[in-house]
């Protein structure tokens, strides 16, 4: 199959002012096939029963807690560099952090624009002057303590990361610099070109064969043997990502398709407590929904909907809410072991005899609701249904990994070493050597640069 990408494709984030924030690429309608139908439950006992296991509480407030045993004591220094004026000792005027035109932040850092913006930080377009002006990402963390205090473990795992890997070759984005400045927390990242998300958002606006003509099985190989590698690297460190989805890889070159896992403000290590809410709902592992106890390969599922939202162009599980969500677990995954259902928040999702339920879901009359699944819904029959072999390839070997990686049961879906270790992963190779990442040149109406602004 030929793996050549037209130059056209070759796409990377297009540029902003800094007056300006660039907005998240355009999400698909959800759920465009009708994998779930709700069935009202009309019977007063059975209502007031459900709405009894219910109880008064909202289920997404409902938060478990595991607690691992106590870490070995040990205590390591991290020194991160305080840049100031030192004629100045007053506090900063605002808490946001608004850089004047084509300032230099820090010593070295050159900025000419915004790359995108969260609720957590902001991540600059920026050139590395005293390093041959170098292209890097600075991301700026918000002057609050609680993004401060995650930006601070984002540096401190990514210390880790570099001490394991200090050539970069495991598919994670390298930490190349950390400082405080104007009372702001800054991590400069090697810049990368757009996500796996905006470069499939982009293809779509290109006609509707162009995401099925790049995302074909030879392209999603590659990124799950690069991925599954980064992930089983992480659990070997004992660092579970917690946030992998589209928007959180990027593509490093998108002609060779070389790829690498990003944002590591989410990430829990095997000490930290592990809570019940984590992960972007969409990629959310169902341990993760039911409460229970759960290990790194919540990562393999949340790679597992990666796959099939590149294949397809959207995630099977892409609904408002966790009930919706956890049904269409269940329609393309199902059954659950009843162990998973008589977990810690099982009581709450599911009734006495195995279905979701809803109770007065929004934007819907008011009532109890069962969540059913329709025909033909499991994921082998979705593939089958919406993959076009003579562009996609093998489809059923690709069913066959997809299914893997999507195993309801933790207990029996594979770690990422494991998952590597699967046939279809043998048709694929990692990269011999890491390429230079090559940027294609936005065109002028891409790039505003902030003087011209």
């Amino acid at each position: 199959m030929n793996l050549t990408l037209p130059a056209d494709l070759i796409w990377t984030v297009a540029v902003t002012p800094l007056e300006e924030q660039l907005p998240q690429p355009t999400r698909a309608p959800p759920q465009p096939i009708p994998i779930l139908n709700r069935v009202i439950v009309s019977n007063h006992a059975a209502k007031a029963a459900l709405r009894e296991r219910r109880g008064t509480h909202d289920a997404a407030h409902r938060v478990v807690t595991h607690v691992p045993s106590a870490p070995p004591e040990l205590r390591v220094m991290m020194s991160i560099p305080t840049i100031f004026n030192p004629n100045l000792n007053g506090m900063e005027p605002i808490s946001d952090f608004l850089p004047s035109p084509n300032e230099t932040v820090g010593f070295n850092y050159k900025i000419d624009g915004i790359l995108g913006s969260g609720s957590f930080a902001t991540v600059f377009r920026a050139v590395h002057e005293g390093a041959q002006n170098r292209p890097v990402a600075l991301k700026c963390l918000k002057n609050a303590k609680e993004t401060v205090d995650a930006g601070l473990g984002e540096a401190r795992v990514q210390s880790l990361i570099r001490l394991h890997d200090p050539l970069g070759r495991r598919h994670i984005v390298r930490l190349l610099d950390c400082f405080y400045y104007r009372e702001h927390l800054f991590l400069v990242y090697e810049r990368l070109n757009a996500s796996v998300l905006a470069h499939c958002t982009h293809l779509e606006t290109l006609g509707p064969r162009a995401r099925a003509e790049y995302w074909h099985a030879g392209s999603i190989g590659a990124l799950s043997i690069q991925m599954l590698d980064a992930l089983a690297f992480l659990t070997y460190l004992g660092i579970t990502h917690c946030d992998v989805k589209t928007a959180n890889i990027c593509i490093v070159n998108a002609e060779r398709r070389i790829f690498k896992l990003i944002d590591f403000g989410s990430v829990v290590l095997t000490h930290d407590a592990h809570m019940s809410y984590l992960q972007s709902r969409w990629y959310r592992a169902p341990e993760v929904i039911l409460g229970l106890s759960w290990t790194p390969k919540i990562d393999v599922w949340s790679l597992g909907c990666v796959a099939i939202e590149v294949a397809l162009g959207f995630v099977p599980f892409q609904f408002a809410s966790t009930e919706l969500v956890l049904a269409a677990h269940k329609a393309t995954r199902g059954p659950f072991p009843p162990w998973m259902m008589e977990g810690p928040l099982g009581s709450i999702y599911f009734s006495g005899s195995g279905y979701v339920y809803e109770v007065d879901p929004p934007a819907t009359a008011p009532g109890t609701y069962l969540l059913r699944s329709e025909p033909n819904m499991t994921l082998p029959e979705l593939l089958a249904q919406h993959l076009d072999p003579s562009i996609f390839g093998d489809v059923l070997s690709f069913s066959l990994f997809a299914e893997t990686l999507l195993t309801l049961d933790p207990n029996v879906r594979p770690t990422a070493a494991e998952a590597l270790q699967h046939p279809w992963m043998a048709s694929y190779g990692l990269p011999l050597d890491d390429p230079p990442i090559i940027p294609v040149t936005p065109s002028s109406s891409d790039v505003a640069s902030l003087k011209e602004k």
